[in-house]
C-alpha cells in the first residue's frame, strides 16, 4: 500500500487534529508549572517535564488507535493476505501512522518547550526522548495485538483508558515499584541528572518484552508453541523488571554529572552550569577578593575549587577544605556571593552546632566580608530571633571587631569550639 493511501486511510489522520489540539491546550495551561523550573541549559530537565505530563497521553493514543487498526484489519479479513504479505509487514504498515502520531504528541510540545526555555537539545535530553519513543512503539504493538484478538468495538476505548490510567496513576500509589515500570520518572530531573541504565532498562524490558511476546503470537508455528513461548517471555520480562525495581524508593536511581559546565580561574577554580557562563568572570573576581579578605582576617580560606550547588542539588557533594560547594548562582542573583563564600570558610567539628555560638561566628565572618546585613536578613525569618536577640548579637560581635586580629582569631577559635560543646540546636 502506498504511503499516502495508508495515511489517508488510517484512524491516526482523523484523530490527529483533536489529539494535538488537546495536547497544546494542556501545554499552554497545566504544563507551565513544571516548565518554570530553571533548566540551567540542561535539556533533559525540559524533556522530562514534558514527558511526565504527556507520556500517558501518548501511550493511550498509541495503544487505542493501534487496537482500532487491528480490529479494522480483522473485520476486513486482510489477515488472509498472509500468503502474499506477512502479518508482520501488514501490522508494521498500519502501525506506522499511529506510532507517528504518538511521537508527535511528545516531540512537538518538547520542541516548543525547548524553544520557550531557550535550551538547545543535548545528549541526555535526546536519550530521554528516544527512550519515550521506543516505549510508544511497544504500547502500539500491544494495543494492536489486543485489537487483533478481540474485535469488539469496546476494546478500543477500554485499552486506551486502561493504558492512560495504569501509567498516570502509578505515581500516586503508596507502593513505589509500579511507577518505575511505566517510564514516568518521579521527581524533577535536576541539572546533570539522568536515570541510570537500570532505571531505563526496567520499563523497556517490561514494555518491549511484552510487545515481542504479542508479536510472537502471529508467528506461523503451532498455536500451543507460540503461546508457550510468548507466555514464558512475558513472565521472564516481568520478573526481570520487577527484580530491578523492587527495592527502589519513590525516586529511582539517577546518575549525575551529565550537564555541561563552565570553569574558570586557578586556585580556586570556579565551576557552574554553562548556561551561567556569562557571569563566571565576575564570580571569579568576587570569589578571589572574598577569599583574600578572609585570609587577611586569619581564616585558612584556600580552596582549590568552588563549585555551584546547582550541579548536585539532589545528591550534594560534601564540602571539604580543598573543594567547596557554594550556591554561586543564588548568590549572584541576590548579590550575596561574598556571604555565601564566607559561610563555607567556617568549619565546625559537629553538626548541627549550637545556635548561639554559631550565630556569633557567622555574623562575625559576614561582617568581615561586608555582608553582615545579609546574615541578619536570613536570621529575621527564624521565630526565635527577636529584636532583643538582634541587638545582643550586634553588640557582642561589634566589640569583637574592635579587637586586634590575633585577639579576634582567639575569640573565633574559642567560639567555634563552644558551638560543639553546648547542646546542639538548629542554626
Amino acid at each position: 500500500m502506498k504511503a499516502l493511501t495508508l495515511i489517508r486511510s488510517s484512524s491516526a489522520l482523523r484523530v490527529a487534529p483533536v489529539a494535538l489540539l488537546l495536547v497544546f491546550a494542556y501545554y499552554a495551561t497545566d504544563l507551565g508549572d513544571d516548565l518554570r523550573v530553571d533548566p540551567l541549559g540542561y535539556s533533559a530537565t525540559v524533556v522530562d517535564a514534558v514527558l511526565r505530563n504527556l507520556l500517558p497521553v501518548a501511550f493511550a493514543v498509541a495503544s487505542g488507535l493501534a487496537a482500532w487498526e487491528a480490529r479494522k484489519l480483522g473485520v476486513s479479513e486482510i489477515w488472509r493476505l498472509g500468503a502474499v504479505r506477512s502479518r508482520y509487514t501488514i501490522a508494521a504498515q498500519h502501525l506506522s501512522p499511529v506510532v507517528a502520531l504518538a511521537w508527535l504528541v511528545l516531540t512537538l510540545p518538547t520542541l516548543c518547550a525547548l524553544v520557550q526555555e531557550q535550551v538547545a537539545p543535548d545528549l541526555p535530553g535526546l536519550t530521554l526522548m528516544a527512550f519515550a519513543l521506543v516505549l510508544c512503539v511497544a504500547h502500539g504493538i500491544v494495543g494492536f495485538a489486543v485489537g487483533a484478538a478481540i474485535r469488539h468495538i469496546a476494546v478500543v476505548p477500554i485499552i486506551a483508558v486502561t493504558d492512560f490510567l495504569a501509567v498516570g496513576w502509578s505515581t500516586g500509589l503508596e507502593t513505589p515499584w509500579p511507577r518505575h515500570l511505566t517510564g514516568l520518572f518521579a521527581g524533577k530531573m535536576m541539572f546533570g541528572e539522568l536515570p541510570t541504565p537500570a532505571a531505563l532498562a526496567a520499563p523497556l524490558l517490561l514494555a518491549v518484552g511484552t510487545a515481542c511476546a504479542m508479536a510472537l503470537l502471529w508467528a506461523p508455528v503451532s498455536r500451543w508453541l507460540r503461546g508457550a513461548i510468548a507466555g514464558a517471555l512475558v513472565f521472564a520480562c516481568a520478573f526481570g523488571s520487577f527484580s530491578l525495581v523492587s527495592n527502589w524508593s519513590y525516586i529511582g536511581p539517577r546518575s549525575t554529572g551529565h550537564g555541561t559546565l563552565a570553569c574558570a580561574g586557578q586556585s580556586p577554580r570556579i565551576c557552574l552550569p554553562e548556561a551561567s557562563a556569562e557571569h563566571i568572570s565576575a564570580l571569579t573576581e568576587e570569589a578571589e577578593a572574598t577569599l583574600k579578605t578572609l585570609r587577611r582576617a586569619g581564616l585558612p580560606a584556600e580552596p582549590t575549587s568552588i563549585t555551584d550547588t546547582s550541579l548536585s542539588l539532589r545528591y550534594p557533594e560534601p564540602t571539604t577544605e580543598d573543594d567547596w560547594t557554594v550556591p554561586l548562582g543564588v548568590g549572584e542573583a541576590t548579590g550575596t556571593v561574598r556571604y555565601q563564600i564566607a559561610r563555607e570558610a567556617v568549619r565546625f567539628e559537629c553538626f548541627p552546632p549550637a545556635t548561639g555560638p554559631a550565630r556569633l561566628v557567622y555574623y562575625w565572618v559576614s561582617s568581615k566580608v561586608g555582608q553582615a546585613d545579609t546574615y541578619l536578613i536570613r536570621l529575621s525569618s527564624e521565630p526565635d530571633f527577636t529584636a532583643q536577640e538582634r541587638s545582643r548579637l550586634q553588640d557582642q560581635v561589634g566589640k569583637v571587631l574592635q579587637l586586634s586580629r590575633a585577639q579576634q582569631m582567639d575569640w573565633y577559635e574559642t567560639t567555634v569550639a563552644e558551638a560543639c560543646e553546648e547542646d546542639r540546636n538548629t542554626t
